[in-house]
């Protein structure tokens, strides 16, 4: 995970950011990722407003986590909005924050918002747009009937990058920009160097905050390549994960789903490369 922060305050509830990895994807369907972005402003009512809006959408992930069950993600997303902002009308904490949050599954990205930010799906060298700058559905509180968010989805593969904006880096940041810096910085860590240093020449206003998420391979590298061993055995443990490296070898024949992942993991490293 990349963060690309230029405020004054560290991690959450001061940033107006949340993060959490929920699981390991088991069964595939388990939510294994939620991420939100919330607007801030430097003046003492809006802050508070952003610091109760994160802590109430992060609290719901953290007490339910990846036991989350539901048929519609994307409706959840919307569920979680709506509860957060009216409650900071039923708490007086200001109105018009705006919101962006982000789960996801071992294969598909959710993502609502109110108001500013977007969200990226950056793959095989090219990003597009899951929720495009400058088009969100604009303040929730104090319109007549403006309850609305703007949701979006979009499948994905291990090896992708997602990129959630908040509102001033969007204001500055297309697709253009996540195409460009991603093809030269596929780690998150300096993909977030770099989208910070451009965002700052290109004039967003300081503070804003951006998260860079690489979707990781949690079922094993054999299981992705589609290759079956030829003599199937009981695994006591998960094929490693792409992160965790490979494995030691056996004293004995080497499988062929090892040789497997084996190819496949030097496939990946080379596109990364």
């Amino acid at each position: 995970m990349g963060i690309a922060y230029n405020g004054k305050r560290g991690n959450p509830p001061d940033a107006p950011f949340f993060f959490l990895d929920l699981g390991s994807g088991e069964p595939p369907e388990a939510l294994i990722f939620a991420a939100g972005l919330c607007s801030e402003r430097e003046d003492g009512a809006d802050l508070e407003a952003w610091r109760y809006a994160i802590s109430l959408a992060r609290d719901f992930f953290r007490v339910k986590g990846a036991a989350i069950r539901v048929s519609d993600y994307r409706r959840m997303l919307q569920g979680i909005c709506l509860h957060v902002h009216r409650h900071l009308a039923s708490e007086g904490k200001g109105a018009g924050v705006d919101l962006l949050l982000v789960a996801a599954d071992t294969s598909r990205l959710y993502g609502v918002r109110s108001g500013g930010g977007a969200l990226f799906l950056f793959r095989q060298g090219e990003a597009m747009e899951v929720l495009a700058p400058g088009a969100g559905a604009g303040a929730l509180l104090g319109m007549p009937g403006g309850e609305d968010v703007e949701t979006g989805e979009a499948p994905l593969q291990p090896g992708d990058m997602v990129v959630l904006c908040g509102t001033s880096a969007s204001a500055v940041m297309g697709t253009r920009d996540i195409t460009l810096i991603l093809r030269r910085a596929s780690d998150p860590a300096k993909a977030a160097l770099f989208l910070s240093a451009i965002a700052d020449r290109k004039g967003a206003e300081s503070p804003y905050a951006a998260l860079v998420w690489e979707v990781p391979n949690l079922r094993g590298a054999a299981m992705l390549t589609g290759e079956e061993p030829e003599e199937p055995r009981v695994m006591e443990e998960e094929p490693p994960s792409v992160e965790g490296g490979e494995a030691p070898e056996d004293a004995g024949e080497v499988s062929h789903a090892d040789q497997a992942k084996r190819q496949w993991l030097s496939k990946w490293r080379r596109r990364k490369e």
